[in-house]
């Protein structure tokens, strides 16, 4: 998984996603819940508060 990818596949342009990732710009609700949806997993659990929950 690229920074990239994972950009193209959230709707966001790479280098607003190297802004995000590095404090120079806040991600949205929308962004959290498609990067959650892209890698399956609860908003909660990408947000810390919930454990992720490994089979």
């Amino acid at each position: 998984m690229t920074q990239r990818a994972l950009a193209d596949s959230i709707g966001i342009s790479f280098q607003l996603l190297n802004a995000k990732l590095h404090g120079r710009a806040n991600f949205t609700l929308r962004d959290v819940s498609r990067i959650a949806d892209y890698f399956g997993v609860s908003t909660d659990v990408l947000l810390g508060r919930e454990p992720l929950e490994v089979s």
